[in-house]
């Protein structure tokens, strides 16, 4: 009877133990996956374009943010602008990271298969003098199919580009994405108009706002393309 009662208190004390360990490595797991994430992303090709918009887009989010202490006059037309920008630039955020990591991630099949070596023809057997054969040297053939992409294009970048172009071209996901970001072009040209709104309506400034997300807004529509194009060349 101790023995059984021993051996319960031991497991109650053993799974306690189990489940405060967890509950207190926790923090540290999720910092370590944080981390790796993270320098994933700096040693990625994408770590521009990462970086572009993670650093034009979140100020928008702040402001939509900001725009809730600060609207005291009940100006809604500016706060709405603001608040479907914020969303906007959540999808911008999330699209990015999606897409940096659909591309930059090579499949575990997809093997370097840049230099083949060389294929050698067998030995040749040459005519018998004085009774005794001689073996010629080898002969080696270049494969002319294989010597031109060794050269001037491995097999990784050809790979590489062909992710680019099945995630821009064959992805459904992308494809929404695309035309909700034709709708945050038009968005961005709509808040020049709801700026002046909110300026009629006393903003309490809210106007600056809305003319800061647009400057934002517009800077990661170019610099954005540009920081994807340097990226997807940078790909190897």
């Amino acid at each position: 009877m101790a023995a059984v009662l021993c051996n319960g208190i031991g497991k109650l004390c053993s799974g306690t133990c189990e489940i405060l360990g967890s509950v207190i490595t926790l923090p540290c797991k999720a910092c370590g996956v944080v981390c790796e994430g993270v320098s994933k992303a700096l040693r990625s090709p994408f770590c521009l374009y990462l970086t572009v918009a993670f650093g034009l887009n979140i100020p928008p989010i702040v402001f939509a943010v900001e725009a809730f202490t600060i609207n005291d006059d009940g100006c809604s037309i500016a706060l709405n602008w603001l608040i479907v920008n914020a969303v906007l630039c959540v999808v911008n955020l999330a699209a990015a990271v999606y897409i940096s990591g659909k591309i930059a991630y090579v499949p575990a099949n997809e093997t370097n298969n840049d230099a083949a070596p060389p294929t050698t023809t067998s030995d040749i057997e040459a005519p018998t003098v004085d009774g005794n054969k001689s073996k010629t040297a080898p002969k080696q053939t270049i494969n002319k199919n294989t010597m031109w992409p060794t050269l001037f294009e491995s097999n990784n970048r050809a790979k590489s580009f062909s992710r680019v172009r099945d995630v821009l071209c064959h992805d459904p996901i992308v494809a929404i994405y695309i035309v909700i970001g034709i709708g945050y072009i038009v968005w961005q040209t709509m808040g020049i108009g709801r700026m002046n709104q909110a300026e009629d309506c006393g903003g309490g400034g809210l106007e600056e706002l809305i003319s800061e997300a647009i400057m934002f807004g517009f800077l990661f529509i170019s610099l954005g393309a540009i920081s994807f194009s340097c990226s997807v060349c940078c790909l190897r």
